[in-house]
């Protein structure tokens, strides 16, 4: 079955022709225009050859399965346009297929499903660099009913010269990105962040993304993508309003996910009980958690917060003289975030993560 941005694409060559031409397919469906009546098609038609048949002209394309090119034959040109058509569908469509042939090796790669001499051939025979620094990032759709991943990324993904974009399944489409240019992890996040703009401002959809770490051999791609799935499902449990994951960033989350749920919860509960349940309210753990994000700097988390900077002292002590950890200071912070997320060790792959 020929796929439906083809579809689209030869719909608009078709509309810049000069006479009405029709694509249909070996049952004598139209297929362009979409929509259009359908034909009873004689058999034995030559392949590559015009053929008349009643009042049009028919041309059966050298492929498989076989399409058909119709033409009314009282247009003038009627013959040439079709054998000029039937080039231009040829070059597009076994482009596509060689194109279908490297993506499935891509797959395969990300997949770790080839190695060795068999990864060296079919890099060969597809002319894939082996050598060259990429990163895997995976872009994750929940709302494929409609469509697929990669219906909607691939026309909204910036691409450039050394990028692939895979489509891994129905939710999820890897880019193997070139990193030549690239300045690190942020310019990837701010690349993922803009994606997610462009995605919800045309789709109107959210994407979850995961980033795995640079490889700089072809060997290694299946490494990365491992890596941007362990970043997803790893800051999904740790960090659930987040929606761009890095690998390297996880390091001690991906640590406490091997930490038993019966254990992490243990230790949690040393800091976290009915005794300072009314200490950590919301609030409270807001404020923390601001003061967290911004390095423990007391003016620039009051400023954020729209509070007094003895406001924000105020609460710190509070918590000092209740729980004896001083979070102004680098390892009482330490320790009060590592009690924290440990409520959440032992939590399941979350099933969204495909």
């Amino acid at each position: 079955m020929i796929e439906k941005r083809h579809i689209q694409r030869i719909e608009k060559i078709f509309d810049m022709l000069s006479l009405p031409l029709r694509l249909l397919d070996a049952q004598g469906a139209c297929l362009v225009p979409q929509g259009g009546a359908p034909a009873v098609l004689p058999s034995g038609i030559p392949q590559g050859l015009n053929h008349r048949a009643g009042d049009c002209y028919l041309r059966a394309l050298d492929i498989s399965p076989v399409l058909y090119l119709s033409a009314p034959a009282s247009a003038p040109g009627a013959e040439d346009v079709l054998t000029m058509t039937d080039a231009m569908l040829m070059s597009l469509l076994k482009s596509s297929a060689s194109m279908s042939g490297l993506t499935e090796v891509y797959r395969r790669i990300l997949r770790q499903e080839l190695s060795g001499t068999e990864l060296l051939s079919r890099a060969g025979e597809h002319q894939i660099p082996a050598d060259m620094p990429r990163c895997v990032m995976i872009f994750q759709l929940g709302q494929t009913e409609k469509t697929t991943a990669y219906a909607v990324l691939g026309e909204l993904v910036p691409l450039s010269d050394g990028d692939v974009l895979v489509e891994m399944n129905r939710h999820t489409v890897a880019l193997i990105k070139d990193m030549d240019g690239i300045d690190g992890t942020e310019d990837l996040v701010q690349f993922a962040e803009a994606v997610q703009e462009t995605v919800m401002e045309e789709a109107v959809q959210t994407v979850l993304v995961g980033i795995g770490d640079c490889k700089h051999t072809l060997a290694q791609l299946g490494e990365s993508y491992a890596e941007a799935r362990r970043a997803m499902e790893v800051g999904h449990v740790f960090n659930p309003s987040q929606s761009i994951h890095v690998f390297h960033k996880l390091m001690l989350e991906r640590f406490l996910m091997n930490v038993s749920r019966e254990e992490g919860q243990h230790y949690h509960n040393l800091l976290f009980n009915r005794k300072t349940a009314k200490l950590f309210n919301d609030e409270m753990l807001q404020t923390i958690d601001m003061f967290f994000r911004k390095d423990l700097n007391l003016s620039d988390t009051a400023r954020q917060l729209f509070i007094h900077r003895n406001t924000l002292v105020y609460r710190l002590d509070k918590v000092q003289r209740l729980t004896g950890l001083d979070l102004r200071h680098f390892d009482d912070a330490v320790t009060f975030k590592i009690l924290y997320v440990l409520k959440r060790c032992g939590q399941e792959r979350p099933k969204q993560i495909y």
